[in-house]
């Protein structure tokens, strides 16, 4: 019994303690040391390990239930020194105030066409509590310790240069190091483009007050360094070009210049021959695949308006096969020469005989050279170009050798020549039926002779009486 009573009074001793041992929430509220502005996204740490990181309102609570001294509580934020501390067991609020941190900021400066480092140049750093100037060295820098998180107003003053007023702000996002290009106060680009396609030129000169200056880049750029609140004759030149020229008057803020030149048209004649070298009227001329006319009675087409380029060009005739060369048309323009071949014909070859039946393995030559046999059906099957005369001939054992003259039109897709073959005359065979004939008539009168010789001896003899 007194054993059961010790039990039940441990249990309750138990149940009395933990009811003693209450949830303590922590209410740590993170702000600038200088603004007193909250801080979110700041990283908290207990005892070592990262619980979680401050709300928009800069606030993070804390949920614990053991008893203990203290807290060692650790709180991270970019641009801020990390706050270190400890805080009591059943404290429930603590407030953290994190001291911005000072970042070294580079400035450098390059002269906007040379990208040279430039020395001398004075910049200004500003913000509503800081005012710092430097001097650029030779490697064209300036540094300064700026705090993080806060935005800073940059002037830039250098001789010869353009003033430079810009804004930067030292966040996550800011490097360590910031770049600005400066440009000359006599400085004038000038960039020339093909008035057509607007590519830029390469290689075209600039002529000021009639002197050369220099040639465009590949982005058909020029830097030129003029003197400003003067008028200047600018000329531009290049190849294939028609030339620009104006007086322009530059102001002080005037920096750039965009020029555009037009091809030159020059003269351009195509001359259309056929393979015999005559002249074909009334063929069609491409240009890139636009019809700019047809050739004359003499096989000439002459057009003034070219410009400068490369152009395909295409001759099309009806009974020719198309001619196309791709051609650069430049300088004092093209005389352009196409030959037009004749177009093919499929033509047929058939052989018969004189009672029209087909004759089957006939040797077919056309002007001289032998281009098969023909068929069952008699025929020959060949691609001939067209406008054109052909000596046909045909031969076979058994006939007559055959040999016909065929025209075959310009223009024709399909031409049938016919060969009419004779057989020939064999002596040997008339020779042999002659001599069958005349054994047939030997044995018929050997025959007969011998039939009449027979009834005379069966006859009585007469005797003549004396």
């Amino acid at each position: 019994m007194a054993k059961h009573r010790l039990i039940i009074a441990f249990l309750i001793a138990c149940v009395l303690l933990c009811c003693t041992a209450q949830a303590v929430t922590l209410r740590i509220t993170v702000v600038d040391e200088e603004t007193n502005d909250a801080i979110s996204g700041a990283s908290v740490y207990v005892d070592g390990v990262y619980v979680g990181s401050t709300a928009s309102d800069g606030i993070y609570s804390y949920y614990h239930s053991e008893e203990r001294d203290d807290l060692y509580l650790k709180v991270v934020r970019s641009g801020y020194r990390n706050w270190v501390d400890y805080v009591d067991y059943d404290d429930t609020r603590v407030e953290v105030e994190m001291i911005r941190e000072d970042e070294t900021v580079t400035f450098e400066l390059y002269d906007a066409v040379t990208w040279n480092p430039i020395s001398g140049a004075v910049v200004r750093v500003e913000s509503d509590d800081y005012s710092d100037s430097e001097v650029t060295g030779s490697d064209g820098s300036a540094d300064f310790s700026l705090k993080s998180d806060e935005s800073y107003s940059v002037e830039v003053r250098a001789s010869g240069y353009r003033d430079l007023s810009e804004t930067i702000r030292t966040d996550d996002s800011t490097s360590d190091v910031v770049q600005y290009c400066l440009l000359s106060n006599d400085l004038l680009a000038v960039q020339v483009l093909d008035s057509e396609t607007s590519k830029p030129i390469l290689g075209a000169e600039v002529f000021i007050d009639g002197a050369r200056a220099g040639a465009t880049d590949a982005a058909g750029r020029l830097a030129l360094h003029l003197e400003r609140e003067k008028r200047y004759s600018l000329k531009v030149t290049a190849t294939d070009y028609q030339p620009y020229q104006e007086s322009r008057y530059l102001g002080t803020d005037f920096v750039f210049l965009r020029t555009s030149l037009s091809k030159s048209s020059y003269p351009v004649s195509i001359t259309a021959f056929d393979e015999a070298t005559k002249p074909v009227e009334g063929a069609e001329v491409y240009i890139n695949g636009t019809l700019r006319g047809q050739t004359n009675q003499y096989g000439r087409l002459a057009l003034s308006d070219i410009p400068a380029g490369t152009y395909e060009v295409m001759v099309r005739a009806s009974g020719y096969g198309d001619w196309s060369e791709t051609r650069q048309i430049a300088g004092a323009g093209e005389e352009i020469v196409a030959e037009l071949g004749y177009d093919r014909a499929s033509v047929t070859v058939r052989a018969e005989g004189t009672d029209r039946e087909a004759v089957a393995d006939a040797v077919i030559v056309i002007d001289g050279k032998v281009v098969g046999v023909t068929d069952g059906t008699g025929s020959l099957k060949t691609t001939l170009v067209t406008n054109r005369e052909y000596a046909v001939a045909a031969t076979r054992d058994g006939y007559r050798n055959i040999s016909v003259n065929a025209d075959i039109p310009l223009g024709t897709t399909e031409f049938t020549v016919p060969l009419v073959m004779e057989q020939t005359f064999n002596v040997w065979v008339l020779v042999a039926g002659v001599g069958v004939v005349a054994v047939i008539l030997l044995a018929a009168v050997f025959v007969v002779r011998r039939r009449q010789a027979g009834k005379n001896r069966g006859k009585p003899r007469i005797r003549d009486s004396l």
